[in-house]
This record gives C-alpha cells, sequence and structure tokens, in this order.
C-alpha cells in the first residue's frame, strides 16, 4: 500500500482540532452510553455540573431533563463551540464559562449541584480533583466519571507509543472505583466500554489521530513515516475502512 504524500501533508499542515473531526461509524455498544445513564438520574428539580464540558453536547442533548445546567472547560475554543451549539438549538436552562478547574470554581459555590459529571474531563485524574468535584455536590449527589481506558487505541500504541516497560496492567475503571471510595462515594455503577470505531480511509483515521496527538502535545510523524502505511496494512478491514478499538472506564457513585 503506498500513501499519497501530497494528503498527508495537507492534513500536517490544517488546523487540527478533535471537534472538527471526520465522520466515524461507532459500534452502537458505546453511543451515547453516559447520556443514557444520566437520563435515568436526572428530574426537572435538578441543577447539573459538566467539569470539562467541551463542545457541551451532554448538557445540550439533556436539557430538558433538569433544570439548570453548567458547563465549565479551560479551553476557549472549547466553550466557544459550546455557546455557539447552545445559540443554535436554543437551549435557555445551560451557561458555559472558560474556567479552570479545580483552582478557579469558588465562584460555582459548594454544595450546590445535585449531579456532577466529567465525561472524559479532568476529574478522573487524581484524588485530589475527585475531592475538588465532591466540594461542588451536594450530598446525596450523583458523581459520574469516564476515563479513556488501558485498551484505548492498542492499534496506534503498538507501532507509535513508546514502549512501556513491565507487564503490569493499570485498569482505569478499578482506579476510579477506589479513588472514588477513599473521597466518601458510594459506587454505584462501574463499567468498562469497549468498541469499534471505524474511519473512511487512513487519511480521515490520520487526521483524527494527529488532532489527539497535538491535544496531547505528542509530536506528529513525518508523512513518510513508514509505520503510517504498516498501519493501513494491518487495520484496514473488509469494507476498506481503518478500524480501532476504543475503550471507555465509567464509574459513577453518591456523595456520603
Amino acid at each position: 500500500m503506498s500513501l499519497d504524500q501530497d494528503r498527508l501533508k495537507t492534513i500536517l499542515n490544517q488546523k487540527l482540532s478533535y471537534y472538527s473531526r471526520p465522520d466515524i461509524r461507532k459500534d452502537a455498544r458505546l453511543n451515547f452510553f453516559t447520556s443514557e445513564i444520566l437520563a435515568r438520574e436526572l428530574n426537572s428539580s435538578m441543577r447539573v455540573l459538566d467539569i470539562g464540558c467541551g463542545s457541551g453536547s451532554t448538557l445540550l442533548e439533556l436539557s430538558e431533563r433538569f433544570a439548570a445546567g453548567v458547563g465549565i472547560d479551560n479551553d476557549p475554543e472549547h466553550i466557544r463551540l459550546a455557546q455557539e451549539e447552545k445559540r443554535a438549538v436554543g437551549v435557555e436552562n445551560v451557561d458555559f464559562f472558560l474556567m479552570e478547574f479545580p483552582t478557579e470554581t469558588a465562584p460555582l459555590g459548594l454544595e450546590t449541584f445535585d449531579v456532577v459529571i466529567s465525561n472524559l474531563g479532568p476529574v478522573g485524574n487524581s484524588p485530589a480533583s475527585l475531592q475538588a468535584a465532591l466540594k461542588l455536590l451536594k450530598p446525596e449527589g450523583l458523581l459520574l466519571c469516564t476515563e479513556i481506558g488501558e485498551l484505548h487505541q492498542p492499534e496506534a500504541a503498538e507501532l507509535f507509543d513508546p514502549p512501556v516497560h513491565g507487564n503490569q496492567v493499570i485498569h482505569i475503571a478499578e482506579r476510579l472505583r477506589m479513588w472514588m471510595v477513599e473521597c466518601g462515594v458510594e459506587v454505584r455503577v462501574s463499567a468498562d466500554m469497549v468498541a469499534k470505531w471505524c474511519y473512511k480511509d487512513i487519511y480521515d483515521w490520520f487526521y483524527y489521530q494527529c488532532s489527539i496527538w497535538t491535544w496531547c502535545g505528542v509530536p506528529l510523524p513525518a508523512p513518510d513515516d513508514p509505520r503510517l502505511e504498516l498501519f493501513a496494512q494491518r487495520n484496514t478491514n473488509t469494507s476498506g475502512e481503518i478500524e480501532t478499538t476504543h475503550h471507555v472506564a465509567l464509574v459513577g457513585g453518591i456523595k456520603t
């Protein structure tokens, strides 16, 4: 398989953004799982906080199920996208703010939210971050946190990530569960969601992957990197799409 160097160069020269990624065909087992869990728990009197809200999709999709929602993120582009989408869909009970978590959250108030969510956001980064989120949550409130799991994108990791020494596997869901228990959360749900995502071709995958590498501060490969051709050879399915594995760990519980 010979890759088009000019197309790869064009991708590398673009302004890469996770939220402008190409269409991805996703295994239905993973789609909207977080939203479905939230939808069952919400009611019309609740205030909901989304920490690391990104483009705001979770709050906007569920806005009819709660009284008020607040989304915070430390990326100005994410807040711009969220506010733009809010205007487009005409939602009135959700607000988005540029805010650094946890250092700038004092204006939100202590124990003012019935539900706090962090969908691939910063809450699951450490016990200290969990504790900061819990301070914003009312007693008996729901905390729901999702993180990228250890089985995420092994196809790319095998070729592009630095080698990992030792054979210990860190199970993300178990780590989150342990931290929540230590912070005084009664865990009610813990799940690993593994699915396949399919990209139209190697170039769509490369755009998506470069946006992730850029966001993580990882150097991008050169267009003539032989690993790109090898990746395409290994991961092209019978339909000609690039197929990869996605893994998300979800843990949630009640503040005691």
